[in-house]
């Protein structure tokens, strides 16, 4: 799964070369996923009771405590500032250390008390934030935004933009992000809530996973730390290269990736540099263990489509190769 690429139906798909996902799309096939990513991952490691849930209630299963209530993802994001609005960019979605978190949700804690809401950090590198229930809490996922005015995206719900606007005045002077600009990491601008909904009963969570045996679990995504967990497992560092992780045991792999990760760790990366980089550590090496019959099959998830790659699909050598991220389109 690459957690963060999404393209507009009506964009023009970059021309770099993915030799891996120009394979898959070239002989394997495709499908388009109506409900994302994250409702066919969960139904294909046995979870189909979870697949409908919010994003934001799944990673609850995840936490150090039992949440219940209401809960959102509260995912730290930095905007550009443009002449007359604010933008999202790739690099814009953050993953915080975890010294920060705890320093972030214990300010907040103080400058927001008596506000019904807390925020609960994470191991992905965000937070859940718990409050109350709010009508249109519906917002888009960050990952969905980039490139776009975040006037865009901004939820419905009164309350939710005033809480918004809120997180914006208390960041922009918290010490801990402060202290990010000085070192000269990029600051949050605010913390982007989405996912929301009622976490249900321990006992219906209970009961929401069948036969999930022989599964593992790699990357760093609040969805899939809960999704891991509710699977009685949890979810590995990604390793430096995807042999290690299919060298296990295990009759599933399931690896979740992002380009922002790619992008914040080497500041001079481009886009296209850092799908290029995604695409030779997971997607050709990959693809080379379908091709050579160690691994059964391959699905690559991108923007809202599953690519899928068997052995015998590389005899489909009629097809015509679409290059770069066309065949996701």
């Amino acid at each position: 799964m690459i957690a963060d690429l999404f393209l507009p139906e009506d964009s023009t798909p970059d021309a770099a070369v993915l030799p891996g996902l120009e394979r898959v799309a070239r002989f394997g096939g495709s499908a388009r996923l109506q409900a994302g990513w994250r409702s066919w991952l969960a139904g294909r490691v046995g979870c189909k009771a979870l697949a409908g849930l919010p994003a934001a209630c799944v990673a609850a299963i995840a936490a150090d405590t039992r949440i219940e209530g209401f809960v959102s993802l509260a995912t730290p994001v930095h905007w550009l500032t443009g002449l007359s609005s604010l933008h999202w960019d790739s690099r814009g979605i953050l993953r915080l250390p975890a010294a920060t978190l705890q320093s972030l949700a214990r300010d907040f804690k103080s400058v927001f008390h008596g506000s019904g809401f807390a925020l609960e950090p994470l191991l992905s590198g965000g937070f859940l934030m718990t409050g109350p229930v709010a009508a249109d809490a519906q917002t888009m996922e960050p990952a969905r935004c980039i490139g776009a005015s975040i006037a865009t995206a901004l939820p419905a719900a009164p309350d939710l933009r005033r809480l918004g606007a809120e997180i914006e005045i208390w960041l922009h002077e918290q010490p801990a992000n402060v202290a990010r600009s000085a070192r000269g990491e990029l600051p949050l601008s605010s913390l982007w809530l989405w996912g929301g909904g009622r976490v249900p009963s321990a006992a219906d969570l209970a009961s929401a996973c069948g036969d999930v045996t022989g599964q593992r679990f790699y990357g760093s995504d609040p969805y899939l730390d809960g999704l891991a967990r509710a699977c009685g497992a949890g979810a590995d560092p990604l390793p430096e290269r995807i042999e290690a992780a299919l060298s296990v045991s295990a009759r599933r792999v399931v690896v979740v990736v992002d380009l922002a990760q790619i992008l914040q760790a080497d500041r001079f990366l481009s886009v296209p540099g850092a799908l290029a980089a995604l695409d030779a550590r997971w997607i050709a090496p990959a693809a080379a263990e379908v091709a050579r019959g160690a691994v059964r099959s391959l699905s690559v998830l991108a923007n809202d489509r599953c690519l899928s790659f068997l052995r015998r699909d590389r005899f489909k050598r009629w097809r015509h190769a679409r290059r770069g991220l066309a065949g996701l389109q």
